[in-house]
C-alpha cells in the first residue's frame, strides 16, 4: 500500500478526494514497458481509478513521456547480447543447451519490448483517459502565469515552465474552490522548491507553491518531505 505522508491513511481517503499533480516522471513510470514501471507510479494510478485521488496532468507531458519511452527502452540490448552467445559457443564458453536457453530470453525479451512499444500510444492512451485522471490544455490563465514567471528569477526552460503553470493555475483553481488537499509530485529537480543536492529552500519558487495551497512532493509514494500541517512547504530531505 502506498503511504500518502504519515498524515493520513487510506482510510482517510473515504473523507476527502485528494488532488495530485503529476508531470512526465509519472507516465514514464507507468506506461514504459512494464519490466520497468514503478509499483508506487502504478498505485496511484489505481486510486485514481478508484476514486481516492485526482490525477491531473499537464497535456505537453504525454509527447514528451512518448518520446523518451520510445528513445530509452529500444531492445538494442538483445542484439549486443545475441552477438555474444555466438561468440561464446565459438569459443566454447557456453554449450548448446546454456546456448538455446539465452537465445530464448533474448527473443522473448525483444517481442515483449517491442510489442509494448508498438501500442505505447494506445497506452497512453488508455492512461490519460482512465477515470480520475485528468489531462490539462493549455488555457488563457495558464498563457499569462507563464508570461508573469518570465519576470522572475525562477531558471526553467519553456517545458518545464508549462507544467508549473499548470499545477500553479489549477492547484489555486481548486483550493479556491474548497479543496484542501493539493499535491504536486514531481521528479524533475528543476521544478523542486529545494536544491536537491542541499535542500536549500529556494524561496521564489518555494512562495510560489505556497501562495497557490500546492503541497510538493519528491516521490511516487507522496511521503517525502513531511506535511506536517498548513505552514508551508517544507524543503528535500
Amino acid at each position: 500500500m502506498v503511504v500518502v505522508s504519515a498524515s493520513f491513511t487510506h482510510a482517510d481517503w473515504k473523507l476527502e478526494v485528494r488532488h495530485v499533480f503529476l508531470e512526465t516522471s509519472w507516465l514514464f513510470a507507468v506506461a514504459a514497458p512494464s519490466y520497468q514501471r514503478t509499483p508506487a507510479a502504478i498505485e496511484l494510478l489505481n486510486l485514481a481509478k478508484e476514486g481516492h485521488i485526482k490525477i491531473y496532468v499537464p497535456a505537453c507531458c504525454i509527447q514528451e513521456a512518448k518520446h523518451t519511452i520510445r528513445t530509452k527502452f529500444q531492445p538494442k540490448e538483445a542484439d549486443r547480447l545475441g552477438a555474444f552467445v555466438r561468440w561464446a559457443v565459438e569459443q566454447s564458453v557456453l554449450d548448446d543447451k546454456t546456448a538455446e536457453s539465452a537465445r530464448v530470453m533474448l527473443s522473448t525479451f525483444q517481442g515483449r519490448v517491442t510489442a509494448e512499444l508498438d501500442c505505447l500510444k494506445d497506452t497512453l492512451r488508455d492512461i490519460t483517459s482512465a477515470a480520475g485522471v485528468e489531462v490539462l490544455p493549455l488555457d488563457d490563465a495558464m498563457l499569462k502565469m507563464s508570461i508573469d514567471l518570465q519576470f522572475t528569477e525562477i531558471k526553467l526552460d519553456t517545458f518545464d515552465r508549462a507544467i508549473l503553470t499548470a499545477v500553479l493555475t489549477k492547484g489555486r483553481e481548486l483550493r479556491d474552490g474548497g479543496a484542501t488537499d493539493v499535491f504536486f509530485c514531481t521528479r524533475d529537480s528543476d521544478l523542486l522548491p529545494w536544491e536537491k543536492k542541499t535542500a536549500r529552500p529556494l524561496d521564489e519558487l518555494k512562495k510560489l507553491y505556497d501562495d497557490a495551497g500546492v503541497w510538493v512532493y519528491s516521490d511516487f509514494t507522496l511521503a517525502s518531505p513531511l506535511r506536517p500541517g498548513d505552514s508551508g512547504q517544507a524543503t528535500g530531505s
